[in-house]
Order: C-alpha cells, then structure tokens, then sequence
C-alpha cells in the first residue's frame, strides 16, 4: 500500500505541474459554468437545472477524459521515464490502479467547485434553496464519478497501447463517442425493442437523468464497474506486453 500511494502521489502530482492540465481545468469550469448559467436563465426549475448541469459535466468528459489520461503512459515512454519505472520493485498492476487513481482524483476535484454554482443558486434565490434536493444531487455526482471511472480506464489502455499521445487521445475520443451518442440516439434511431433497450442501457446522459432525479439504478453501478475493472485488467496486459 506504501508503494500505491506513493505513484499515486507522484501521478497527482504532475498533473498538478503539467499545463495541459489547467488548460482542461478552465475548460471545464467554463464549460459547465456557461451552460449552468445558461440553464438557470432560461427560468427552469432548479432540480431540471442540475440534471441539465449533470448533463454539461458529462458532455465535457468527451474532451476532458481522453486530453487527461493521452500522457499516462505515452509520456513516459517517450520521456524515457517508463523503462525506470518497469524496472523498479513495483507490479504492474499497482503502477496502472496508481495512476488510474490519480487520474481520478484529479477529475473529482475539477469537479468539486460545481457544487459552488449550486450554493451560489441558493444565496441569489433563497425562495428555491428548498428545492434542491441533497439526495438527488448526491446520486448525480456519483453517476458522473462512475461513468468518468470507465472512460479514464479507457484512456489509459489506449495510452499504454501506443507512444503517441495525440493517437491515444483520438482513439480514446472515438470509443467514448460510439458509447455517448450511440446509447445516447439508439434508442430513437432504431423500432427493434432488443436494439432499444441496449440502447438506453448503455445511455450515459439516461443514467445521469435518472440518478439526478434520484432514482439510483443497480444495472448502472455493474455497468460501470465492470468496464472499469474490465479496462483496467486490459491496461495491465498491455503493459505487461510491453516490459
């Protein structure tokens, strides 16, 4: 455990030192504060306004994830750090939970000051402060910390599948847009009830929905649980493959 802390520290780190990293921060505030902002003028109901923030969040993952996780292992290959770390006493799979920790990590505190949009809500209209509902708020974010967990897994097999980082974020980029839009448009693209279903099952944004109106589906923790582990495991294979 002393080793896994320690390359988690070191992974959280250098995405702290790294300006692509701020470059993503202000991206996604922006981002997720225009269209909070946005959401809130056009008079709507305060919980329709998170679920539509819920649904903002998750819009940016599709440029945040793959610019995050394209440097996990593509820039320490081309660096030349990834030999010395391969060849320290550590396995492969504390340096890829490690840095898939840091990684996460990273994205729950770039998440963290949306809950401001929120208080500030509160503040500047008292009368809606009883509307909002912390239960509802809680299931959202912790959908988005689940879906966010799968695609940073993603990101990080591609990474440790090719040196180049502009690669991995493309690839990363494509697979996360068949599972955004195709979930997403399937359902409505398609009369066959199998092909609907599937559809809506694999449907982020309908995951996010439903969770932000608190209504916390199962089928959707073992969705993304087992992609993540699922990903995960391919991301120490691939590593192995190249030591």
């Amino acid at each position: 455990m002393r080793t896994f802390f320690a390359l988690w520290r070191r992974e959280l780190s250098a995405m702290f030192l790294s300006p692509i990293a701020y470059v993503m921060l202000m991206f996604f505030l922006l981002v997720t504060g225009c269209g909070y902002y946005w959401l809130v003028k056009e008079n709507l109901e305060v919980m329709r306004s998170v679920q539509g923030l819920m649904v903002v969040i998750w819009a940016s993952m599709l440029i945040v994830v793959p610019v995050l996780t394209m440097r996990t292992f593509a820039e320490e290959r081309k660096n030349g750090t990834f030999e010395t770390m391969m060849t320290a006493p550590v396995t492969d799979g504390t340096v890829v939970t490690a840095k898939f920790a840091g990684v996460l990590t990273f994205f729950i505190l770039m998440c963290l000051p949306t809950l401001l949009y929120l208080v500030i809500t509160s503040k500047l209209a008292p009368a809606a402060a009883h509307l909002i509902e912390p239960e509802s708020i809680a299931n959202g974010y912790l959908m988005v910390c689940l879906i966010a967990s799968a695609f940073i897994a993603l990101g990080m097999l591609a990474s440790a599948l090719t040196s180049n980082q502009i690669i991995a974020a493309i690839s990363t980029f494509s697979v996360m847009s068949i599972f955004f839009f195709g979930g997403l448009f399937e359902p409505h693209l398609s009369k066959n009830p199998i092909v609907r279903e599937v559809g809506g099952y694999l449907s982020s944004a309908l995951h996010l929905m439903e969770s932000s109106r608190g209504v916390f589906d199962s089928r959707s923790l073992v969705l993304y649980l087992s992609t993540t582990i699922f990903f995960l495991f391919a991301t120490i294979k691939a590593v192995e493959a190249r030591r």
